[in-house]
């Protein structure tokens, strides 16, 4: 029930600050939560990473911010600095703060729990959380998408809960904040396509910070 009322603020959170914010300042902060998780789980469930998990996990986070930046300047950094208190970014830090806490309630969880019915479970009261706020919101709205875009609605819940299965079975085998960190990896995707598939002209920053991502990534893999 906690887990699902956290990942409904996340979406909520995230989807209002990507209709309000710039890609380059919402992307860098909702990423942020493997800073976060890392934090939690040593204060909480007792999960100490060692030294190259915490510098693998910190490339990670420094790789996407550089593959969101626009140029190298440090007026660049400072122009992001200068929107710390604005709505966007608020947003995203909550989104950054839901995804890292209800990653440590979903590791405590899996401890009773299968996945697969962990995974239904989220699903459940998901949909319950949504379904209210939709319904507080503008219900017709709703009916409206689903009309137009079922088969993309069902494409999606399938690869999204195959993905969010996949994660809580690694949850089961490796540290949370190197979980956590480890998907961020859908940035390298991001990236690659951004320049290739959609000829964006920051190829050089995204390429910068798929390399840094890529190293945190190797990092965290030969982590302990």
């Amino acid at each position: 029930m906690v887990s699902g009322l956290i990942q409904t603020v996340y979406f909520v959170c995230l989807i209002e600050a990507y209709r309000v914010g710039d890609l380059s300042i919402v992307y860098p902060v909702s990423r942020s939560a493997p800073l976060f998780t890392l934090i939690w789980a040593v204060l909480f469930i007792g999960e100490v990473p060692s030294v190259k998990g915490v510098i693998g996990i910190g490339l990670v986070t420094l790789g996407i911010y550089v593959s969101s930046m626009k140029d190298f300047h440090l007026k660049n950094a400072i122009s992001h600095s200068e929107h710390l208190t604005s709505r966007p970014y608020l947003l995203a830090f909550i989104s950054a703060m839901g995804g890292s806490v209800y990653s440590i309630i979903d590791k405590i969880a899996l401890r009773f729990v299968h996945p697969a019915i962990y995974t239904w479970l989220i699903d459940l009261w998901m949909c319950i959380y949504i379904g209210a706020y939709l319904l507080l919101r503008n219900g017709d709205s709703f009916l409206r998408v689903w009309k137009e875009f079922k088969r993309e609605i069902f494409i999606i819940v399938i690869m999204q809960n195959v993905a969010y299965l996949l994660a809580l079975m690694a949850l089961q085998m490796s540290k949370v904040s190197y979980v956590v960190a480890f998907r961020q990896v859908s940035a390298l995707f991001a990236a690659g396509m951004g320049v290739f598939l959609l000829k964006e002209s920051q190829w050089k920053n995204r390429m910068t910070g798929a390399l840094i991502l890529t190293l945190g990534l190797v990092l965290i893999g030969l982590a302990k």
